[in-house]
């Protein structure tokens, strides 16, 4: 039921900072994820861990969503915990401050499209 919003919220934070979308398990570590119930909604905290490739971790991520009894999902907040450094060879999806990759330090010629 969350995939979909967890995705959103990671492809809003990370695409000023990597050319590729990551993604992340959709089956989520109990211990990464905690429920709330109220009367009227629920809240749900989610701790997820995007990745690039094949697997590599980009980071640690906390969002809370707000679920009304009618089903709409609300994020309540989007926290960014934690960066996590890439292999060099992987140093291409990282955008620099004007928006493209880096390749060795130097910024890479390459067409960088704003999501």
């Amino acid at each position: 039921m969350l995939t979909p919003e967890i995705q959103e919220q990671l492809d809003i934070y990370y695409k000023d900072k990597l050319n590729e979308k990551p993604t992340f398990a959709p089956f989520l570590d109990p211990l990464n994820v905690l429920v709330g119930y109220q009367d009227s909604h629920i809240i749900v905290n989610v701790t997820v861990s995007p990745y690039i490739g094949p697997h590599l971790d980009v980071g640690t991520d906390f969002i809370s969503f707000r679920i009304d009894n009618m089903g709409t999902v609300e994020v309540i907040v989007f926290e960014h915990l934690k960066d996590f450094e890439l292999p060099s060879n992987w140093n291409h999806i990282i955008k620099n401050e004007k928006g493209v990759g880096k390749t060795n330090g130097q910024d890479r010629v390459a067409y960088a499209p704003s999501l």
